[in-house]
């Protein structure tokens, strides 16, 4: 095989896995979709507001929470999302999440659930 024949060849791997990963960059839906099982939400269409439940200590008890702001950054191979939702009920309890979408699948930054100036960095499942 001579040089410049593997040249065409790595060229057109590398062009060939960019559109694989371009096509299979995930949707805002597929954000929806992930959002409900990793953490167990029932949300409305386009999960604006969410049904979560929260426990401290023995007792669990289920908060509605609206999105009360966020960021969504669409890249050509990624897409970076980052939600945050507030208590209807507490205005001053939220939860955030952060992630990357890339190639299909979600990974997660960040996600942090307590109280607005007395943030706690606490996952919960």
């Amino acid at each position: 095989m001579s040089k410049r024949s593997t040249i065409l060849f790595l060229i057109g791997l590398i062009i060939t896995l960019c559109i694989i990963t371009i096509l299979n960059k995930p949707t805002e839906k597929d954000f929806t979709l992930w959002l409900q099982e990793e953490y167990n939400i029932d949300c409305n269409e386009d999960c604006s507001i969410i049904e979560k439940d929260s426990g401290e200590g023995n007792i669990t008890e289920r908060i509605k929470l609206a999105n009360g702001n966020g960021a969504y950054t669409p890249g050509l191979f990624t897409l970076r999302i980052n939600r945050h939702y507030i208590s209807l009920n507490d205005p001053d309890r939220i939860f955030s999440v952060g992630v990357i979408g890339f190639n299909g699948r979600f990974y997660e930054i960040n996600s942090e659930i307590g109280l607005l100036g007395n943030r706690e960095g606490t996952r919960s499942d």
